[in-house]
C-alpha cells in the first residue's frame, strides 16, 4: 500500500469536504430561511469534523495536510450565490446544488474504497463518512418537501 498515494486521495477528500462546508456556510448566510439556515450550519460542522478526522489520518502517515478549497469549488460557490440571488430562496435551487456536490463527493468515497487497499481503521472511516454524506442527503430531500408543502 502506497503510502503517498493514500495521502493524495485523502488530501482531495479534504478539499472537497472543505468545499462542502464553505458552500454550506454560504448558503446560511444568503437564505433567510430559518431552517435551511439551521441545516447549514449544522452540516458545515460535520463536513469540518470530516475534513480534520482525514487530516488526522493523513498526519499518521507523516505528511501534512493541505487546508484550502479548490477552484472548481469557488466557482461552484459563486454559482450557487448567483442562483440564490435570482431565485429568492428557492429550495429547489439548493437541494439541486447540495446534491450535486454531495453525490460527487460519494463517488470521490467510492473511488477510493473501490480502487485501493487501506488500513482498516482508515477504510472504517470513509465508510462511516460515506454514510453521513449520504444520510444528510436523504434529510436534505426530506426538508426540501416540507419547505415546499408548507411554501404551497
Amino acid at each position: 500500500m502506497n503510502t503517498d498515494t493514500i495521502s493524495d486521495a485523502l488530501q482531495e477528500l479534504i478539499i472537497r469536504l472543505q468545499d462542502a462546508e464553505k458552500g454550506y456556510l454560504e448558503i446560511k448566510k444568503a437564505t433567510a430561511n430559518t431552517t435551511l439556515r439551521n441545516w447549514m450550519e449544522k452540516y458545515a460542522g460535520e463536513r469540518h469534523k470530516m475534513h480534520q478526522k482525514l487530516e488526522g489520518h493523513v498526519a499518521a502517515r507523516g505528511d501534512s495536510a493541505e487546508v484550502k478549497t479548490s477552484i472548481l469549488g469557488e466557482l461552484h460557490r459563486i454559482f450557487i450565490d448567483i442562483k440564490l440571488s435570482a431565485t429568492d430562496d428557492n429550495i429547489d435551487a439548493i437541494v439541486t446544488e447540495v446534491d450535486r456536490g454531495a453525490s460527487r463527493l460519494i463517488e470521490d468515497y467510492d473511488t477510493i474504497l473501490d480502487k485501493m487497499e487501506l488500513p482498516l481503521t482508515l477504510k472504517q472511516e470513509l465508510i462511516y463518512q460515506k454514510s453521513i454524506v449520504e444520510n444528510e442527503l436523504e434529510e436534505l430531500k426530506i426538508l426540501q418537501k416540507e419547505l415546499n408543502s408548507v411554501n404551497a
